[in-house]
């Protein structure tokens, strides 16, 4: 997929978990919807940023499931805060995870999934855009 694509399906989960979940559901009620769309989300913008820097090919694709394992750096070029990204990837997959599936969780795990996912978008549009934005 093209960069301007993967940042497309970015701002599309962005919007589900800020406009759709919390604004709407409410975080209490929301927690499989974040859970969903934080990891998924957020691994749309590291391949943008991979594909930006030319790290990655155009039809290379990162799975959000390669998070839930240590495995993924050898999976991974090298880029700028690489480990920074991965390692805090590797904790919102975990997150996610949990929020995805089972008994509702308490509303603390979902606004720490999400307080990572903005941390991580932060950095990734660092790495990606440097001054420029």
């Amino acid at each position: 997929m093209r960069p301007e694509k993967h940042l497309e399906a970015f701002e599309e989960r962005k919007e589900t978990i800020f406009k759709w979940a919390i604004e709407v559901r409410g975080l209490e009620n929301s927690q499989r919807i974040i859970g969903d769309n934080a990891s998924k989300g957020i691994v749309e913008l590291l391949s943008a940023c991979l594909h930006k820097e030319k790290k990655i090919e155009e039809g290379f694709q990162i799975n959000h499931t390669w998070f839930k394992s240590e495995k993924v750096f050898g999976r991974l070029p090298e880029f700028r805060n690489r480990a920074a990204i991965i390692n805090k990837m590797l904790e919102l997959e975990k997150i996610c995870e949990k929020l995805s599936y089972g008994a509702p969780k308490q509303a603390e795990m979902a606004r720490k999934a999400v307080e990572i996912f903005q941390g991580l978008e932060r950095i990734i549009k660092e790495v990606m855009y440097g001054g420029e934005k």
